[in-house]
């Protein structure tokens, strides 16, 4: 009778564990990363799922398995070794598991003597605070932000373009005391054009939380995640996939950019004026056949604050936007596409102090105003996680050029909790 009861329950044990054990077997990611030249095993080559904490090493044998995946979505499968070119595997949680041979090509010796530009011998004491400023960013949560690893950044700049290239030669190593993580960034691409005042740069990211306890995570960082979390693009996309726009806080219309006319006007003016070797604000007398004789003073200081105005003009429409005007279903993701740009309003939050000082505007801080274009007019899939594709379609302008840096970045995984 001993002897059946425990037959019992020992089954009674594979029937409830074994839905478990099938799960974990499904949700995995498993592989082996090969030299392609050689066919050998490369070891320690870093696996991660970008923009979350889940990555793993591979073994001596080349070999790795991922378990711990994020929620459902689509997701970059990031694999990089150094001397290595970087893969990157898109994946879909609906296509688990997976099980991948993956073949790394050795990156190709870049010779000097034949780059238009040399690296700069001197590059992070002549670059590393634009960089730094460009890349990190300039919020409050910027102060506590320190790349452990700046040797690994080489600087290379363009004065015929004016244009800054940053590679580095392993993943950045960011430690985030603000937010509470320490983040390896990928950087896989940084162009700063000064000239133009643009800036493109592409990495993949890996999240480790510093907190000894998940379950426990300090005040402050929670404080801190949830201000950078509020009113970012991560906030507006999870709220316009939930058609939640305006509980969330967003005001969205439409924009279009029209031509300063005013400025265009002046530039003309002030072009004849030096041609007639007369200074703005000098008076001249104009006179006209039939016409009496008029005196015009021009205002020096108005010529100078119409030319440091923009070449165009936001004109916003007065009224507001719902996100199925923008969106459309596709699966369990949404397609955003619109014309011209998205002028996006945050009214539950407040300017930083140092966006003002950045951009020299004397004023007190008004909600955040942001605005959005799709470069190439193609649309972007949306997905419940607040991530986008392709991301180098949608361009920010207004605040979130300045408040989306690395400093204020997320796992794709966050979660704003309630404040203890």
């Amino acid at each position: 009778m001993r002897n059946y009861f425990y037959i019992a329950w020992v089954t009674l044990l594979i029937v409830c564990f074994a839905p478990h054990l099938v799960a974990q077997e499904r949700n995995r990611i498993a592989g082996t990363v090969i030299n392609a030249s050689t066919n050998s095993p490369i070891a320690s080559a870093s696996i991660f799922i970008s923009g979350t904490s889940s990555g793993t090493v591979t073994n001596a044998a080349g070999q790795f398995t991922i378990t711990n995946l994020p929620p459902k979505g689509s997701y970059d499968l990031v694999i990089s070794s150094i001397g290595f070119n970087t893969i990157v595997y898109p994946f879909s949680t609906d296509s688990l598991p997976l099980t991948l041979r993956l073949l790394m090509t050795a990156k190709a010796t870049e010779l000097e003597t034949v780059t238009v530009e040399p690296w700069d011998p001197n590059g992070w004491a002549n670059w590393g605070r634009v960089f730094t400023e460009s890349f990190i960013g300039t919020t409050a949560a910027s102060g506590q932000c320190e790349i452990k690893n700046k040797s690994a950044v080489r600087f290379r700049y363009s004065r015929k373009t004016n244009t800054l290239i940053a590679v580095a030669d392993e993943p950045l190593i960011i430690e985030n005391r603000a937010l509470g993580y320490v983040v390896r960034y990928q950087l896989e691409d940084f162009i700063y054009n000064m000239k133009e005042r643009t800036l493109l740069y592409i990495g993949y990211t890996l999240f480790e939380d510093m907190s000894e306890n998940r379950s426990r995570v300090p005040r402050r960082w929670l404080v801190n995640r949830k201000h950078a979390y509020n009113g970012s693009i991560m906030h507006f996309m999870r709220a316009l996939y939930n058609n939640k726009v305006k509980e969330e806080g967003f005001d969205v219309q439409r924009m279009v950019k029209e031509p300063n006319l005013e400025k265009e006007r002046v530039k003309k003016e002030y072009a004849s004026l030096l041609r007639r070797n007369i200074a703005p604000g000098q008076q001249r007398m104009i006179m006209r056949p039939g016409s009496e004789v008029r005196i015009v003073s021009d205002s020096s200081a108005y010529y100078s604050s119409i030319l440091r105005q923009d070449d165009f003009k936001d004109v916003v429409s007065p009224g507001l936007l719902t996100a199925d005007s923008v969106m459309s279903q596709q699966d369990s993701s949404i397609i955003l596409s619109f014309p011209n740009y998205l002028h996006i309003t945050y009214k539950n939050g407040k300017e930083e102090q140092g966006y003002l000082d950045k951009y020299m505007e004397r004023r007190k801080p008004w909600f955040p105003r942001s605005s959005l274009v799709l470069l190439q007019g193609n649309p972007v899939l949306v997905e419940a996680s607040g991530t986008y594709f392709p991301p180098q379609e949608l361009f920010s302008l207004g605040y979130w050029s300045w408040s989306e840096k690395i400093a204020h970045l997320l796992p794709v995984d966050y979660k704003p909790e309630e404040l203890p």
